[in-house]
């Protein structure tokens, strides 16, 4: 990264300086933002799986990100600005506080949607009640699933889901008790084992490899100017600055907002984009600008975001000359096939390399759990102890090599598995803290890559394929699961002055909360309005059947693993090993090897002409006019966020007061 940039990006100790005037005494860790982090982790619970699958409007739950805390923790923090101007310090809270409160939110919102429960809930109801002579699922798939983790339709009970409960007959709860406790168990395990690693491996990042986090930029900022009862409104929303970049986009998309209501009423092209046709046989460029990329991505090096674009152009470039050759690799419009193995290995390639880097701090670490006199670490204001972060992370890993075998996987299978989630979560977490992307999916998934490692779909199982899906909802997570999630609380918890003992109690809880009540509700929606209302969403039906066919085909006419895939998947390891030699050997090297990583994967081929236009515009800033102005521009891309997450509020008031089940996604998926 150039000097003048790391000269305009502040670190943890100028973000805190200048602030302190206008907070309160920061006693840290507090029970009453433990309480309200809770309150708050049941409301996202609801109002995720509400809007979602009965307003049919925007995404609460989707993005790394989540919207659903974004607007209740903004919203905290207006109404507490007012009672404290009326009422007094009581309700000013420190930004200890408010960074437990957002941090509890975050996590919590794995729960709803496409974070556990829309997922979990399609895996318990779909394999009896979707089971025809056509898919043959009674003969290759019921007898490998365990019923202590998958209930059968006997009683009707997911009939009954999916249809309504009959008028005067009670939900049949009883069915779903002993699943969801074994369920339950599974995935807290799973999150808590990911937890731990990243309290361990985070030192290595915020302190050796000095990682900024952007995606946490503008949450530190805002908690360190929430004010202290002086004035109505937060001490971040002020400036020139600021409300210009509220103003702009409140103005657009309320402007929007009215066209809901007239059809022919002209409208800014912010509900769509556009592929632009590139050719014969190659790519199309997806032309899309998000605000919600936009205001976090700017936090984010030149180097990553310029190399993300990049290496989308790379894909377009190989992926259709390739397809051109005949060789499969465009979908047309994303990677597949050879070209998807190319990106496998390169993301498997920089996850290995990110963790040969981290080598002398892992062990370190481990020397200061086993050894505590032995290790130069101080521990003392991480999350966990290294000690008690290696113990729970063995205990967990454990438990959960001894459910999946219980549930039916192969023993080899799990060793190969676990170690492969690990090493996906690692890397997709790594790449969230360098890029701030808050939309990045894993571009390699743990199931394909253990599938791979075995050799072929062939020589696994009918039982393991049987649970491979199932038990995708907590090991082969698109968004890291709890792994990304944890590095960047971690990273919150180094700006909160006390209590990070009590601040990891506050989010394992908070993430315990949220899959418990989202599921829960899931499961009472269900029963209640019919399961079929759910559309248009997805996870309900559509992808527990893909899910689960995709295992019997696997049985039935298991694919082979191809040399040519082999072959590929080494050349995106090596070429990508190449990059981080290039990198670390020369300062001039303009690619970061992120963008490789990344290329033709589905969310970032969707947000890389945002990404662009990020680039561009902090190009500008940075060196044509210089890294003053780039300081004193990052208001305004803060005042663009708290009007985007309020125009999302007011969007969803909007859709609940006059449109019912017929909302409009003002915020996206992308």
């Amino acid at each position: 990264m150039a000097d003048h940039e790391q000269a305009a990006r502040p670190g943890a100790s100028t973000l805190a300086a200048g602030v302190d005037a206008l907070s309160p005494e920061d006693r840290g860790v507090t029970v009453r933002a433990l309480v309200y982090g809770i309150v708050l982790a049941v409301v996202i619970s609801v109002l995720g799986n509400v809007v979602r699958y009965i307003l049919h409007s925007s995404f609460m739950a989707y993005s790394h990100m989540p919207m659903g805390d974004l607007i209740l923790w903004l919203l905290s923090m207006l109404v507490c600005a007012v009672l404290a101007k009326w009422f007094g310090g009581a309700f000013v809270f420190s930004r200890s506080e408010w960074i437990t409160i957002f941090a509890m939110g975050m996590i919590s919102s794995l729960g709803p949607t496409y974070g556990v429960s829309g997922y979990l809930v399609g895996v318990i109801v779909t394999p009896y009640y979707f089971a025809t002579p056509e898919n043959r699922w009674d003969e290759f798939l019921h007898p490998y699933l365990e019923e202590w983790i998958i209930p059968s339709n006997k009683e009707g009970a997911m009939t009954w889901f999916y249809d309504g409960v009959p008028t005067g007959a009670p939900i049949p709860w009883g069915a779903w008790t002993m699943p969801l406790f074994w369920w339950f168990t599974f995935i807290s395990a799973v999150a808590l084992a990911c937890l731990c690693a990243s309290i361990i491996i985070h030192r290595q990042w915020s302190e050796h490899e000095k990682i900024v986090f952007p995606a946490m930029e503008p949450i530190v900022e805002m908690t360190g100017n929430a004010g202290n009862g002086g004035r109505l409104l937060p001490e971040f929303m002020g400036g020139k600055a600021f409300w210009t970049g509220f103003i702009l986009v409140f103005f657009v998309f309320t402007w929007n907002i009215i066209g809901w209501f007239y059809p022919t009423f002209p409208r800014f092209p912010t509900a769509s984009g556009t592929w632009i046709p590139l050719g014969r046989a190659f790519p199309p460029q997806w032309i899309f600008i998000s605000t919600f990329v936009l205001c976090f991505s700017y936090f984010a090096s030149l180097e990553v975001l310029f190399s993300m674009w990049f290496f989308d152009l790379v894909f377009i470039f190989e992926g259709g000359l390739l397809n051109r050759l005949g060789v499969e690799a465009i979908s047309p419009n994303y990677m597949t096939g050879r070209y998807s193995w190319q990106t496998s290995g390169a993301f498997v390639g920089i996850a290995v390399w990110w963790l040969l880097v981290s080598r002398t701090h892992l062990w370190q670490a481990f020397m200061k759990a086993v050894r505590p006199g032995e290790s130069p670490i101080d521990d003392s204001r991480e999350l966990l102890s290294y000690r008690t972060a290696f113990f729970c992370l063995t205990i967990s890993v454990i438990y959960m090599v001894a459910w999946l075998s219980q549930a039916g996987m192969d023993t080899v299978f799990i060793f190969v598995l676990l170690p492969t989630m690990f090493l996906v979560y690692f890397g997709v977490a790594k790449i969230l803290a360098e890029t701030g992307h808050i939309y990045i999916g894993s571009p390699a998934w743990a199931r394909n890559l253990a599938t791979a490692a075995m050799g072929g779909a062939s020589a696994v199982p009918a039982s393991t394929h049987a649970i491979l899906y199932p038990a995708s909802v907590a090991v082969n997570h698109f968004r890291g699961f709890a792994f990304s999630v944890g590095m960047h609380l971690n990273r919150l918890g180094d700006f909160i002055a006390g209590g990070h003992r009590r601040f990891f109690g506050g989010i394992f809880s908070a993430f315990v909360v949220g899959i418990v009540c989202s599921t829960l509700f899931t499961i009472w929606l269900g029963y209640t309005i019919g399961g079929y209302n759910f559309q248009p969403n997805w996870l309900i039906i559509r992808a527990g059947i893909g899910g689960y066919q995709r295992g019997v085909n696997d049985i039935l006419s298991p694919e082979a693993l191809e040399p040519e895939d082999v072959w590929f998947f080494v050349i995106g390891f090596v070429v990508m090993t190449l990059l981080n030699l290039m990198r670390y050997r020369f300062a001039w090297w303009p690619f970061h090897p992120v963008g490789f990583a990344l290329s033709g994967a589905w969310l970032t081929r969707l947000t890389s002409f945002t990404l662009f236009l990020a680039w561009l515009v902090k190009f500008i800033q940075l060196k044509l006019v210089g890294a003053a102005f780039y300081r004193r521009s990052r208001p305004f891309f803060i005042g663009a966020l708290v009007a985007y997450i309020l125009v999302t509020l007011l969007g969803l008031i909007v859709d609940a007061t006059f449109f019912g089940k017929q909302g409009h996604t003002l915020h996206k998926w992308y």
